[in-house]
């Protein structure tokens, strides 16, 4: 606990020293970093500061479209956690998608930021009740458009299989989320050197996760 409370206080001073200057690559590294391990450890309080801060946060040139990005993921894994308050889960889900169009307003052909709206749609669609209809459409069309844009991409391929299992309990359906794991988790394996320095590197973790969980999924079913 005490090196926990230790990692705690030195991001919270990290985030706060660069928080009205110019984001540089290494400083949204430790963003990204910071991101995967609070949601490791189901930090949402973490997970919303991070959020917070990088929705006004500024960078220079292409990076700024990450620095949305990375507000927008933040976001979607806060709202992954808190599961039971509905009211602020709607707000989180929002701002993903609300920083997701601002990375495309800057990168039209950012599909990892189209995946991202379509996951967040697709969440809010699982989560509440009275949006299921209006957000599942809005999620499959843009994990559609994302699809197509880069079918190469694990993350693309890993968000629309979480959407798929988090929607929907058919056996169909699985046997889709199945597949587009399968192929996020052999994409893994060689896009990581295929990127810019300014690609997303989560995922892969997060893959094997639900993989896991589509295997206890299928066994509870045959049961």
């Amino acid at each position: 606990m005490f090196i926990r409370a230790l990692f705690i206080a030195f991001v919270a001073w990290c985030l706060h020293t660069t928080a009205h200057a110019a984001m540089k690559l290494a400083d949204l590294r430790d963003r990204a970093a910071v991101i995967e391990y609070a949601a490791h450890v189901g930090d949402f309080r973490q997970l919303t500061q991070i959020s917070d801060l990088l929705v006004e946060q500024t960078a220079r040139g292409n990076l700024q479209r990450m620095v949305h990005y990375y507000s927008a993921l933040a976001a979607y894994r806060a709202a992954e956690i808190d599961a039971d308050v509905e009211y602020r889960v709607g707000v989180l889900l929002d701002r993903c998608v609300d920083q997701g169009k601002a990375a495309l307003a800057l990168d039209p052909e950012f599909a990892e930021a189209l995946a991202l709206i379509g996951a967040c749609h697709g969440l809010a669609a699982a989560r509440q009740p009275l949006a299921a209809i209006v957000s599942g459409n809005f999620s499959a069309r843009e994990l559609k458009r994302a699809l197509a844009l880069a079918p190469e991409n694990p993350r693309v391929q890993l968000l629309h299989a979480v959407t798929l299992m988090r929607r929907y309990e058919s056996p169909q359906r699985r046997a889709q989320a199945a597949e587009s794991l399968s192929e996020a988790l052999r994409l893994f394996d060689t896009f990581a050197t295929m990127g810019d320095d300014q690609s997303p590197q989560w995922g892969e973790e997060h893959a094997h996760l639900w993989m896991a969980r589509l295997a206890l999924a299928n066994d509870e079913s045959s049961l």
